[in-house]
């Protein structure tokens, strides 16, 4: 309904573009147009401006995680301690070059601290993004130069942060460069769309303010409207008005005259139908069109996405494996060598290691206890890495395999290790505190965590999961296409 009445204010806004107001009636249709255009800012454009800043986020955080992975680049020890409660641009000073790990490692740290803060903390809606807001965003946005990541950079962290891409250009794997690369210019776009989008918002908000100055003085009671004959006398008039039609606002002389100007100069025709023309909301252009995307690529860059994930997770087994090795290391009591001493005359096998984990249900932050049997466990993920790992390359056999399958058949295997893929991350995550958790105090030091192994695979499955989702937009519209009997 809302979406509809938008719509509805939308086209009598644009309507009332095409010809030039009456006096009587201007500052009504200012009012409509500027109230209408807030609406399509605060549920079209800007929540579109979020995702775009959520998206970027993703590639950040995959980005950093690469990098130190990579040890290109060292993570800011105390991110975790610090609390981001306004728009802070990360440190743009120069430093040498043998700083250059543990300052881009600070400085990214820093400025993906605060873009998580913009996506998740902050309104996107006219009202809360002001003048000072939107400055803050831009000087964020230029941070790093997204759309030219040049290591010939005049600016500090552009330069430094090309540097490491090649480093890591020089050493990473083909597939995690691939992705990469497809986030950069995917950002560099989103920033520009974000660019633009504010740029325009500041633009609005200069009219917000003449329209607020229309709706609460020029249109209240007390206002003489007979003032409005010349412009001396209308200034005059406003003047005189202001405080009690806008109290604790700003009087902004030069906004004021632009609105003497539109109501009083000899041209004022022609600059009501400039600000009408700047208060349209732009039009989307509906066209009926089939789609030219290969959705069979589509559907199995998600497999090789999923794919990708075979070095987090054989990273994550070797981990799992030292953890282990660590809390068995701290059976060894007299008892435990008689009972291992028995089982070996005996020739009996070991007992089973069970693992009581502690799984957190996110949705509803409700616990509850899970038993794990370790060695069933690791075998099963042990053939789960070499299984991804076998469908990364193009030419192995089991990819061929794959891609000779149809794409309804692939879609729904994505969905499913997708899903097994996000029941083993909860379960890794309550085992990596398990160990924490359980080692002893002496040996905690040794305990190797794999949160950062976690994060980035939680990044390729969304991403993997993104691929499916436009594979089946894709394969819906053409067959709505099909249906209608429309062909490419």
């Amino acid at each position: 309904m809302d979406a509809i009445n938008a719509n509805s204010a939308a086209d009598s806004t644009n309507a009332a573009a095409t010809q030039p107001a009456t006096a009587e009636d201007f500052n009504s249709k200012v009012i409509a147009a500027i109230d209408a255009k807030t609406d399509w800012y605060n549920n079209s454009l800007l929540p579109k401006v979020q995702d775009y800043y959520r998206a970027h986020l993703t590639y950040v955080r995959s980005l950093f995680d690469a990098l130190v992975k990579r040890s290109i680049i060292q993570p800011d020890p105390y991110k975790h301690d610090s609390k981001i409660s306004s728009i802070i641009c990360p440190d743009d000073t120069p430093f040498n070059e043998n700083e250059r790990a543990t300052q881009m490692g600070l400085r990214l740290s820093a400025y993906e601290s605060v873009v998580d803060y913009v996506c998740n903390y902050m309104k996107f809606n006219v009202a809360d993004l002001n003048a000072i807001k939107i400055k803050k965003l831009l000087d964020l946005n230029s941070a790093f130069n997204w759309e030219n990541l040049s290591q010939n950079s005049s600016r500090v962290n552009t330069r430094g942060l090309a540097q490491c891409l090649s480093e890591l250009r020089k050493s990473g794997q083909g597939m995690t460069l691939s992705m990469l690369n497809d986030g950069l210019d995917k950002s560099a776009e989103d920033m520009e769309e974000i660019n633009a989008a504010l740029t325009g918002l500041v633009d609005f908000g200069r009219e917000v303010y003449k329209g607020d100055v229309r709706r609460n003085v020029l249109l209240s009671e007390q206002f003489d409207k007979s003032k409005m004959i010349t412009a001396v006398f209308l200034l005059a008039e406003i003047k005189r008005q202001f405080a009690k039609g806008m109290p604790n606002r700003p009087y902004t002389g030069e906004l004021i005259d632009e609105i003497v100007a539109e109501e009083t100069a000899p041209n004022k025709a022609e600059l009501q139908q400039q600000l009408m023309n700047k208060l349209r909301i732009p039009e989307e252009k509906e066209a009926v069109k089939v789609s030219n995307v290969d959705t069979h690529e589509l559907i199995m860059l998600s497999v090789r996405t999923l794919g990708s994930t075979a070095e987090q997770y054989n990273s994550v087994i070797n981990k799992i494996s030292l953890n282990h090795d660590i809390l068995a290391s701290e059976n060894n009591t007299l008892k435990d060598k008689i009972m291992r001493f028995i089982r070996n005359i005996f020739g009996l096998e070991e007992p089973p290691v069970i693992y009581d984990l502690l799984i957190t249900d996110r949705s509803t932050n409700s616990k509850r206890h899970e038993k794990l049997p370790y060695k069933q466990f690791m075998d099963n993920l042990v053939k789960r890495a070499h299984y991804y790992a076998a469908i990364t390359s193009r030419t192995s056999p089991n990819y061929q395999k794959m891609d000779a399958q149809p794409d309804n058949v692939i879609a729904d295997f994505i969905t499913k290790q997708l899903r097994d893929n996000g029941r083993l991350h909860v379960t890794l995550t309550a085992l990596d505190e398990f160990f924490k958790a359980t080692a002893a105090p002496t040996n905690r030091p040794k305990i190797k965590g794999i949160k950062m192994e976690l994060t980035t695979l939680k990044n390729l499955l969304v991403k993997a999961n993104q691929s499916r989702a436009e594979y089946e937009a894709y394969a819906e519209e053409q067959k709505q296409m099909q249906q209608l009997g429309i062909s490419k």
